[in-house]
């Protein structure tokens, strides 16, 4: 039996392995892997986070979308083009597998980058999971949450200060949505009012939705600033601190909320395969081939494919048009995809990629959407139905059309739900980024966490005001806070600010306490270490 291995659990694998479970040979069986047992439809996280779907409806069980085709849920470790097999890592205890293979078809897709802006990938949410649409909106209710009972109002503004990264599709779809649902939940927050929430939309090019014509991008505009929305066009993004977002000419938003949807790259199992890549993606021919082989195939985000369309302006100029990332595409990759590796068998010639996109459409939020199909421009409610009902019909899976278009009616006839999934948490490890003049924590706080120090300095202050005495105490690069406080079990005894940008690693209080507690070398050590650092404090 030979075997048609496909990575990737996105539009371009899905469709790549239902369209050859119908065409194969007899003497041949399909294989899919994916690091998760579900296919995300991605256009709908947006909508996940606001609430306006549930979280199963943006997902769809792999297993039940390709019924007798063999799938496996692990993760991929290994590329041997040489040795025709696939090295996975599977299991709870991870064990290594390989996979030989006639076929091989990479459809993974990009991950994020967020190391392309200092602070990014530190402070930042993405948007390409489940779990990412999770986490944010956890984190704006939280927002909401704590902006609505402290006297901070530092705090609150930037509570209540959200930042979007990205004025293409996925952005003004996030901001849109977000905005409708924080003021749909307003009311339930009693002291918070609408002129207190502000957004803010940062894009390095002139426009709102650049890939598409100007008109668009300005109806977009016009919208966004009558909804009250701050729109930075033009503007490079310099940096992201734990506060605070810095753009162009020094100009800073205070913020507790940032969401990217900028930095994509293909994964680190592609980079160490050894294949070449143009652009940071898999170049192939106009088959679907990886250059070069012709048992490697290649299709989806991760891929830099040549579109021979006739119709497409570079092509007319004789320039190579190259296939954009989207699900348009992906789709009619998988499809012919399939066609030519039956061909390829059969020993037929092969078919190109040649297609022209149906048009794009975007949803802005509160009914409102902007696009264009083929030729005609459509804006408003009727943008906004269209882009519904063209989503719907790409959801592969009839039965979660089913859900998506029932959540779509019932959020009509009743509120949003503000429940939070999940509480309030650290993360085990975390690092931040702070600017000179921060304040990592105050004096009366509870300890959070243990601090290492990777750049900069800071000064730890703590004045006793039974006597007015001044403890100070310094913080270079690999020196470390928060330890006393956390052993002790008090509450923080001084304040803490850099000196200079610098940036920490912060291990959770519990994980700390975990080795504090049962690894005698390190028990031994801040023993040692308090008792040397702190005893003048304790004196004082």
């Amino acid at each position: 039996m030979k075997k048609i291995l496909i990575l990737g659990g996105g539009f371009s694998g899905i469709f790549a392995a239902k369209a050859l479970w119908k065409k194969l040979p007899p003497d041949h069986e399909i294989e899919l892997i994916s690091d998760n047992n579900y296919f995300v439809f991605q256009p709908l996280l947006p909508e996940v986070v606001s609430g306006t779907i549930n979280s199963s409806d943006a997902v769809t069980p792999i297993r039940q979308m390709l019924k007798g085709i063999k799938f496996r849920n692990a993760e991929i470790s290994e590329l041997d083009f040489k040795n025709k097999k696939v090295s996975v890592l599977q299991g709870f205890k991870k064990s290594n597998h390989y996979i030989a293979y006639d076929h091989l078809v990479i459809a993974l897709g990009q991950v994020s980058n967020l190391e392309i802006i200092k602070g990014l990938k530190d402070h930042a949410f993405k948007m390409r999971s489940l779990q990412d649409a999770h986490d944010l909106r956890n984190h704006i209710l939280g927002c909401l949450e704590l902006a609505d009972v402290t006297q901070d109002n530092d705090l609150r503004n930037r509570l209540l200060n959200f930042v979007v990264i990205g004025g293409g599709f996925s952005g003004v779809e996030t901001i849109g949505e977000m905005q409708e649902m924080i003021d749909r939940l307003i009311p339930y927050y009693s002291t918070i009012k609408k002129v207190d929430i502000k957004f803010h939309i940062i894009e390095l090019a002139n426009q709102l939705l650049p890939d598409m014509d100007k008109k668009i991008g300005e109806y977009v505009l016009k919208k966004f600033k009558k909804n009250k929305i701050n729109i930075h066009l033009n503007s490079a993004l310099n940096e992201v601190t734990q506060y605070r977002v810095f753009i162009k000419d020094g100009i800073s938003i205070n913020t507790h909320t940032v969401i990217s949807t900028i930095g994509s790259s293909v994964s680190n199992l592609i980079k160490s395969s050894k294949l070449k890549l143009e652009y940071g993606k898999i170049p192939t021919n106009s088959f679907l081939q990886v250059k070069g082989y012709n048992d490697l195939w290649a299709i989806g985000d991760a891929a830099l494919i040549p579109n021979n369309d006739k119709k497409s302006m570079l092509f007319k100029k004789k320039k190579v048009a190259y296939a954009p990332p989207n699900a348009q595409f992906a789709v009619r990759q998988g499809k012919l995809l399939s066609n030519n590796i039956v061909k390829s068998i059969n020993g037929v010639k092969l078919n190109e990629f040649k297609y022209t996109s149906k048009g794009s459409l975007a949803s802005l939020g509160s009914r409102d959407g902007v696009g264009k199909i083929f030729f005609i421009t459509v804006k408003g409610i009727i943008a906004w139905l269209i882009w519904r009902a063209f989503y719907l019909s790409f959801i592969p899976s009839f039965a979660t059309r089913i859900r998506v278009l029932f959540g779509w009616i019932v959020e009509f006839l009743v509120p949003r739900n503000a429940v939070m999934t999940r509480s309030l948490e650290n993360k085990t490890v975390s690092f931040e980024n702070y600017k000179k003049g921060d304040v990592v924590f105050e004096e009366g706080m509870m300890a959070d966490g243990f601090y290492i120090v990777l750049e900069g300095s800071f000064k730890n202050s703590f004045k006793k005001t039974s006597s007015g005495k001044e403890f100070n105490k310094f913080y270079g690069v690999n020196d470390h806070f928060g330890a006393r406080v956390i052993v002790k079990g008090n509450r923080r005894t001084g304040t803490i600010k850099a000196l200079e940008d610098s940036k920490v690693v912060k291990i959770d209080r519990e994980t700390f306490k975990v080795f504090y507690q049962n690894f005698l070398p390190v028990n031994d050590y801040f023993k040692k270490y308090l008792d040397k650092n702190f005893k003048k404090l304790d004196t004082l």
